[in-house]
This record gives C-alpha cells, sequence and structure tokens, in this order.
C-alpha cells in the first residue's frame, strides 16, 4: 500500500509521536510510506532522531495564531507523488490553506484520512470544508463533539498507539547512563520545567527518608538557567540537560525504578491524552501521575495521585514494592503500535475497494 501522511515528525509532540509510532509500523509491514513534514515550525522541539530517507520536509510555518498558515508549501510532493492513502495529522496545526487548495487533487488519486488530535472544535473555518474519506479519532470524547461537523458514518475510533514491551536490564542501562547502581532512582524529564518544579518541595523529606535520587532530564532550549539556580538548594535532585532520541529515552527509563509525571488538567480541552504516558508505558517503569484529565482513560497500567501528599504515599509504595507490569503487558498488547497501524490498514483497505464500486473525483 502506497501511504502519504503530511504531520509533525521527529518532533516532541502528540501529533509526532503518534505519527512515528503508526508510520513507522506501516513500514515495518512493507507499506510504501513518505512522510511530508515542516522544514520550520514555530516552537517546534526537534528530537536528535534524524530523518529516515521516506521523509520530506516541504513547508515552513511561522505564525500559529490565530490559525496556522504556511510562508512556504511545495506542492511537488502532492501532485506528482505515487499514493494511494492520504493521511494528515493534527490538520488544525498544518497549513490548511495551502492543504485545501490542492485538496480535490489528492481525493481524485487517494482516500483521504484525517488523524484528530484537536481536543475541541477548531477555530479556523478551513478545518470544516475538507471532504475527508475517513476521520480516525482515539476515544468517545472526540467523536462527541466531531459528529456535529462531520457525518458519523465517516469517523471511527483507534486507540493513540505505544510501543510493543520493550523491557531492559536495570544495572546495564544504569552502567550506560553512569548512574548509580546502589540508588533508588525517581526519573522526569521533558520540557515543561515548571511542572517538575512544582514537585520537587514535597520530595525533599521523602527523598531523604527512602535515599532515593530525584533525576530530571531537560530537554536544551527550555529555561534551563531558571531551573539550575533553582535546583542548587536541592542535593538530592541530579540535572541533566538532553534533547532524548527514544532510544535513549528507553535507556533511562530501564535505569529508573519510578517515572514521575506532573500535569494538570486541561481546562480548554475536554479530550486529551497523555502521550508522554503512551510512549514510555512499554518500558515496563512504574509510572507515577497526577490525575488529571489527560488519564482519565487509563486504569491500573499506572498510578495516579490526586495531590502532593497522595503522591508521596504512592511513590514511597512503588519505590519499595517490586514492579508488576501485568497490566501494563495487557495494555500495551492492545494498543501497540503494530496493532493499531493494522486498524488502520483495515480501513484503508476497506475505503480503496468501496471507492472502486463507486469512483469518484473532486
Amino acid at each position: 500500500m502506497k501511504i502519504n501522511m503530511i504531520s509533525h515528525w521527529n518532533t516532541a509532540d502528540g501529533a509526532s509521536i503518534h505519527a512515528e509510532l503508526v508510520g513507522r509500523a506501516w513500514v515495518k509491514a512493507g507499506h510504501q510510506v513518505r512522510v511530508l513534514a515542516a522544514r520550520s515550525y514555530p516552537n517546534s522541539r526537534r528530537t536528535p532522531q534524524t530523518d529516515e530517507d521516506f521523509v520530506i520536509r516541504h513547508f515552513s510555518v511561522d505564525e500559529i495564531v490565530p490559525v496556522t498558515r504556511a510562508t512556504w508549501f511545495d506542492t511537488d510532493p502532492i501532485i506528482h507523488g505515487d499514493y494511494e492513502i492520504f493521511v494528515a495529522q493534527n490538520v488544525e496545526r498544518l497549513p490548511t490553506r495551502e492543504l485545501l487548495d490542492v485538496f480535490s487533487k489528492i481525493r481524485e488519486r487517494a482516500v483521504t484520512v484525517q488523524v484528530v488530535h484537536e481536543g475541541l472544535p477548531p477555530l479556523d473555518p478551513l478545518f470544516y470544508k475538507f471532504g475527508w474519506d475517513l476521520i480516525v479519532c482515539f476515544d468517545d470524547r472526540y467523536k462527541e463533539y466531531l459528529v456535529d461537523y462531520f457525518p458519523v458514518e465517516l469517523i471511527h475510533i483507534i486507540p493513540f498507539p505505544c510501543y510493543p514491551l520493550r523491557l531492559g536490564d536495570k544495572d546495564d542501562a544504569r552502567v550506560k547512563l553512569n548512574l548509580p547502581l546502589n540508588k533508588k532512582i525517581v526519573f522526569s524529564f521533558g520540557f515543561r520545567t515548571e511542572d517538575i518544579m512544582r514537585l520537587i518541595p514535597s520530595l525533599e523529606n521523602l527523598a531523604e527518608e527512602l535515599a532515593f535520587r530525584y533525576l530530571i532530564v531537560a530537554n536544551p532550549g527550555g529555561e534551563i538557567e531558571i531551573l539550575e539556580e533553582a535546583l542548587k538548594r536541592y542535593d538530592f535532585v541530579d540535572l541533566r540537560i538532553d534533547a532524548l532520541h527514544v532510544d535513549k529515552l528507553f535507556t533511562y527509563l530501564h535505569a529508573s525504578d519510578v517515572l514521575l509525571i506532573h500535569k494538570e488538567s486541561s481546562s480548554k480541552y475536554k479530550a486529551v491524552v497523555s502521550s508522554m504516558v503512551l510512549q514510555t508505558l512499554s518500558s515496563g517503569c512504574p509510572i507515577l501521575v497526577h490525575d488529571s484529565n489527560y488519564v482519565e482513560r487509563h486504569g491500573d497500567e499506572i498510578t495516579k495521585y490526586s495531590d502532593f501528599d497522595d503522591m508521596k504515599g504512592k511513590l514511597r509504595t512503588l519505590i519499595q514494592a517490586k514492579a508488576d507490569i501485568t497490566a501494563v503487558a495487557a495494555f500495551v498488547d492492545t494498543h501497540n503500535a503494530d496493532r493499531v497501524a493494522g486498524a488502520f490498514v483495515e480501513l484503508f483497505e476497506e475505503s480503496l475497494r468501496a471507492r472502486q464500486h463507486s469512483p469518484r473525483a473532486g
């Protein structure tokens, strides 16, 4: 199957994580994939992953407020590309005007698929002018608003994917990362250092009691100087500055005893998922995460805390207990990228068969 996908790629955001998981799974399954991604984008946080040969950087965006518009958009890979499926990830964050200008040509040759990451109806009126063949969302919270704007028969639910289970040896991982072998390690990472900073005062006494190190890996480009200054008074915290390739991220997860994530509920969006949880779950590292609407559809595969006192109690339990990955393995089995990518392919094949029986263009 020949698939073109326009999306963020090799950047630290949910749309990119989703696209990379399903896109690489399609390649592994033998499909011909071409990814159309941004050369430049406001606040784009590129990862160290090197672009694959099938990635084309074919547009640039300088402004996303109030709506996303391109300053450069190469139509050649769309108009002259060889594909039968066209997938668009997170359309609100793509150049909608430029994409709409060539959309009729896309529909002449391909089944068109929108993957919805938007947690509420976008403000851009162009978002609603595309005549998609298929619309995919992650759960019924997204579908609840989409049915007001698109025919219900076009909307399909396919869950957000995660990596297949990929466990590692803790001692080996610590040796690779030059981390102590005889200490418990609580781990946090990412760009949102303000969320990490909120945790630290609550952890200070517990770290002394349980003799753990709090390892923070912060991405370059954030407010690093502010973070470094704020951490000077906390001797149980180890700060590293690194943009983590997924393989290195999993090495950190394998080295750690708990992954700690704090993120408040989104007041703006009702439909949200935690791409950080889904990206890291298959490592087998226990995840302790703030109970918010980002994780409301998760169950026993993670541990949720309601406030900082609850966090301390549950962190104590997780550090002292032997990790049980039974619930994690079950979740990963139903959400792993190979299975999710296959569910997309089934939709593609069904739509291609329907197109063959009732051809149309425009």
